[in-house]
């Protein structure tokens, strides 16, 4: 429900409060139950019962609460302004990320990656070690034939699932969760992608080592996102005995480690402990990339870094774009997306080259508006405001004190009828079609993969990956959705259920 928050003890200034379309209150100590105010519905539920439980701990026994006096004003706000979006994510050097990033751990216990760079300098540093090796344009093209791979073996287990059902074993319907399959994919094509084929010579969750690991990293995920927003429970998380606890390790049949303990314990520390293995192969490949850059180099990475940036790419890559894909498969199969099934079946069949394929007008029309209405990325990111950035955000009507926590949501400004018009909560991607300019104003208020220097470095991988995978299904199949899209978000939207009924387009196929 939490959209955007802000806080601050004993401001002096009575209007020193952020005015929006929803709701400000002023909270006494002994009044928490104006706290408790309808709101705006979004998915985050669980993170505004966080917020609310640790503004509740803070208002009770805070001692800044007897320095600054008793009250606290506090907005929970629906940000349909882009200014303010742009201010807190954009350039501005003086908002900066905190320890939420820190995801409950010791931050000198590894080096920061690229995500939790906490100043613009140091993300700065970040970003030409990471990107300029490996994440260009160019670099990401390059990795077209990993991922078109890795699509033939999506479809292969689509006709198996499909197979299962027309031989009547599923009641003789050709109805399939796409939910868990895409997530399998996703994992798999950013395994390859990041480390090459050294990793597995099969795709790594169908290797004895890979048992459980889709399910271990959602986990993982989730965990990793709730010591963010409740540091305590990430202290306790990570205290000796708890860790030893929740890394005990499982094995497979073969007495192999599995599940995220083989992956980031035994694979990851073996690959990167022989990188020749990975530099060897004619493969393009992420960390083939890092590694290529000289030693001598300023932007060489160290092998800590090596570890941690792999890590990163690991934890945020596949469960993002498996949201995103997950819901592009649900939408374009509902009644409004099978024209657009069709349309963008008919611009890739008229193409005469594969490689315009993934730019087809009406397929990046369907990706953005899937983007814009179903945000992988479904909440709001904190921001801290340092010296300096105290008015930095334009609508609100008095300074902010330094070390306020800012944020705004990715869908809240999706789904904003100020930005997108009356029919914001409709999924409609000829919204993305017209002239040139057009497409450039609609760019602009496109949030989901954030703005300005820190925006996502994957966008143009995570774009690629989408394509491919749809042009790869709408080629071999029509289809449509049945029931609804169903999952939790943990700051990051994670599906259990996508149920989709498929129909070959070639009869050859459902033999």
């Amino acid at each position: 429900m939490q959209q955007m928050y802000m806080t601050w003890w004993g401001s002096k200034h009575p209007d020193a409060y952020y005015e929006s379309d929803t709701h400000y209150s002023s909270v006494k100590k002994s009044d928490l139950s104006s706290l408790l105010i309808p709101m705006r519905a979004s998915p985050e539920l669980f993170i505004s019962a966080t917020f609310i439980l640790s503004l509740a701990i803070l208002v009770l026994g805070l001692p800044a609460s007897l320095m600054h006096g008793d009250s606290l004003h506090s907005s929970v706000a629906s940000i349909t302004c882009l200014d303010d979006f742009e201010a807190i994510y954009g350039f501005n050097k003086a908002i900066e990320k905190n320890e939420f990033y820190d995801f409950g751990r010791n931050r000198g216990s590894r080096p920061e990656s690229i995500f939790a760079a906490k100043t613009e300098a140091s993300h700065r540093v970040k970003k030409k070690k990471v990107v300029s090796p490996a994440l260009t344009s160019t670099r990401v093209a390059t990795y077209k034939p990993v991922i078109d791979k890795h699509v033939g073996i999506l479809l292969a287990r689509l006709r198996s699932r499909l197979k299962v059902s027309l031989d009547g074993k599923n009641n003789g319907t050709t109805v399939v969760n796409m939910a868990p399959i895409v997530h399998q994919f996703a994992l798999d094509t950013m395994l390859e992608l990041v480390f090459g084929p050294s990793l597995a010579q099969h795709p790594y969750t169908e290797t004895p080592a890979g048992e459980g690991v889709c399910s271990n990293l959602r986990t993982m995920t989730k965990m990793a996102w709730s010591f963010s927003l409740w540091p305590v429970f990430g202290w306790l998380m990570n205290t000796r005995p708890v860790d030893a606890m929740l890394r005990r390790p499982t094995y497979s049949k073969q007495g192999v480690l599995t599940g995220m303990a083989g992956l980031m314990g035994v694979a990851m520390p073996k690959l990167l402990r022989n990188p020749q293995q990975v530099v060897a192969s004619p493969q393009p490949s992420i960390v083939k990339g890092w590694l290529e850059v000289p030693p001598d180099d300023a932007n060489r990475m160290t092998p800590a870094e090596l570890a941690s940036e792999s890590s990163n790419m690991i934890i945020a890559g596949p469960g993002s774009t498996a949201a995103a894909l997950t819901a592009v498969i649900f939408h374009l199969g509902t009644k409004e997306g099978q024209i657009w099934q069709q349309r963008t079946r008919d611009q890739v069949r008229a193409s005469k080259s594969h490689d315009l394929w993934p730019s087809s007008p009406e397929l990046q029309a369907v990706i953005k508006e899937t983007l814009r209405l179903t945000a992988p990325f479904p909440t709001a990111f904190p921001r801290v405001i340092r010296p300096g950035a105290e008015t930095a955000i334009p609508s609100l009507p008095a300074p902010l004190p330094v070390g306020t926590m800012v944020s705004a949501n990715t869908f809240v400004l999706g789904r904003s009828r100020e930005l997108w018009g009356n029919d914001a909560d409709e999924w409609k991607p000829r919204r993305w079609l017209g002239s040139e300019q057009h497409r450039r104003e609609m760019e602009t208020k496109f949030v989901a993969f954030s703005k300005g220097s820190r925006s996502c470095v994957g966008r143009e991988l995570a774009v690629l990956v989408l394509a491919q995978a749809v042009i790869g299904i709408i080629q071999q199949w029509r289809f449509r959705s049945q029931g609804e899209l169903r999952g939790k978000s943990f700051l990051e939207m994670q599906y259990d259920e996508c149920w989709i009924e498929f129909e070959p387009l070639d009869l050859s196929l459902s033999a």
